[in-house]
């Protein structure tokens, strides 16, 4: 079976309904669809699809080095002009702001924000197969955006996501309260 590594600025309703139901911790989930479309459209996000007989079989998001500097900034700001989400998701957008950190990072790095994977659009090939194909994916991408190096952050008790990046030879380079953040150089 075929898959295609698609970046796209279209479906971008769809992308963000699967990402804010398959990842319920995504800081858009509460700061709605019309941000992060904004971001799409001004490529500070980037979304890429893997898609499988034209169907969605993977969503990944990128953010590179000169955005991730000033994501917050730009979340504070538009935050300003929407009190009532700011109210309402006060605690939950005060958590989420904190896990950037002062890390040390270079034009090099691309920030791995969302990746979700659907398992069964790949159960007709083994796991070693599937990694293969992401890792092929993943220096696409890297490429395209002049960098070598993914990272990413999840929260420590996310064991899908920590067994997923273990097992791809994600190294773990940084810890803050309960978020660890990994990344792996790829040869381009």
């Amino acid at each position: 079976m075929t898959y295609q590594l698609i970046k796209t600025k279209k479906n971008i309703k769809q992308n963000y309904e699967i990402i804010c139901s398959e990842i319920t911790t995504s800081i858009f989930s509460h700061l709605g669809f019309d941000f992060f479309n904004h971001l799409v459209k001004n490529n500070i996000i980037h979304v890429y699809n893997i898609k499988k007989k034209r169907n969605i079989s993977s969503i990944i998001t990128v953010i590179d080095y000169k955005h991730y500097k000033r994501i917050n900034e730009k979340i504070f700001f538009y935050l300003l002009s929407k009190p009532i989400t700011l109210i309402k998701s006060f605690i939950f957008l005060l958590k989420s702001l904190s896990k950037k950190s002062n890390l040390k990072l270079n034009t090099k790095y691309l920030h791995l924000l969302h990746l979700i994977i659907f398992k069964k659009d790949f159960l007709d090939i083994s796991i070693k197969k599937k990694d293969l194909l992401f890792d092929k994916f993943y220096k696409k991408i890297l490429k395209e955006h002049n960098a070598k190096i993914f990272f990413l952050c999840f929260e420590k008790n996310n064991n899908p996501a920590y067994k997923y990046y273990s097992r791809n030879k994600f190294k773990s380079f940084y810890r803050k309260k309960d978020m660890i953040y990994l990344k792996k150089e790829f040869k381009i």
